[in-house]
């Protein structure tokens, strides 16, 4: 009997979510450059991490993501009033409160896999 339920499956052709199976996630959640990185942390929020924020405040800089495209990642801080935007070799910066001013070169990087935690 389960072999005539699975014949009839399989002659109805695919099933919709056959398509989902298909479809790979979006992986890029650590993009690292020369001293620092920016990762995706559990709650979908994103930090940057490196050497200079750390000393300036002592603890990581806070992103919410705003924009996910093919070709890049859009990050924004309201705090500091920055928009980043992460690609696959490199990074800009736009100053939201500033109305002249255009993108400007941040990092040169790219998409890593993150290190395992020792």
């Amino acid at each position: 009997m389960r072999h005539l339920i699975l014949l009839a499956a399989l002659a109805m052709g695919p099933m919709p979510f056959d398509a989902v199976a298909d479809e790979t996630a979006d992986a890029r959640t650590y993009w690292a450059y020369e001293g620092g990185w920016f990762a995706k942390a559990n709650d979908g929020s994103w930090y940057e991490m490196n050497e200079q924020t750390f000393r300036k405040l002592g603890k990581a800089s806070y992103f919410k993501e705003i924009r996910r495209t093919k070709d890049y990642v859009e990050l924004r801080d309201d705090g500091r009033k920055v928009i980043v935007r992460l690609s696959a070799e490199s990074s800009e910066v736009h100053l939201f409160d500033k109305p002249g001013v255009r993108w400007e070169a941040l990092y040169k990087g790219r998409w890593k896999a993150p290190a395992p935690l020792e």
